[in-house]
């Protein structure tokens, strides 16, 4: 992630759902992308040299990788660039890790329905996590080593 990606996928992100149905803040995203984080991996997606989406990892996190940002702007929606993205996810995660991570919105119901085709289960909500009065998080999980 270079920060003329950052500067350009922050906004853009914020304008799709779910970050604009809760109303995030282009800057904040911008700064989450460049901030110095040695836990967080940030990726800008490129497809044919276009910015297209971003991807960012927490690692380490609860025995395996969260996936705290997985975006797909518009028009590059709906041609199986998430599902390539969460294979890309699941692929470098160590191998003596258990789990991958991730949360959705409630109300995204869409999200909650692509990672459950993709072996996710849901953990728990996460109450109010993003705003009081608003919509919980979804935590999820996916077992990706079992102990022998």
């Amino acid at each position: 992630m270079t920060d003329k990606f950052a500067h350009g996928l922050g906004p853009a992100v914020v304008n799709i759902e779910p970050w604009s149905q809760i109303k995030y803040p282009a800057s904040s995203l911008t700064a989450f992308l460049t901030a110095d984080d040695p836990a967080l991996s940030r990726h800008a997606v490129l497809i044919e040299s276009e910015p297209a989406g971003v991807i960012a990892i927490r690692s380490p996190w609860l025995h395996g990788p969260y996936l705290q940002l997985l975006a797909i702007l518009p028009p590059f929606q709906n041609q199986g660039y998430g599902a390539i993205l969460l294979d890309w996810f699941e692929n470098r995660a160590n191998p003596r890790n258990r789990w991958l991570w991730l949360c959705h919105s409630s109300f995204n119901k869409r999200a909650g329905a692509f990672y459950a085709r993709h072996g996710f289960e849901v953990v728990t909500a996460l109450t109010e996590l993003m705003s009081d009065g608003g919509d919980d998080e979804i935590l999820m999980r996916k077992r990706i080593n079992r102990p022998k």
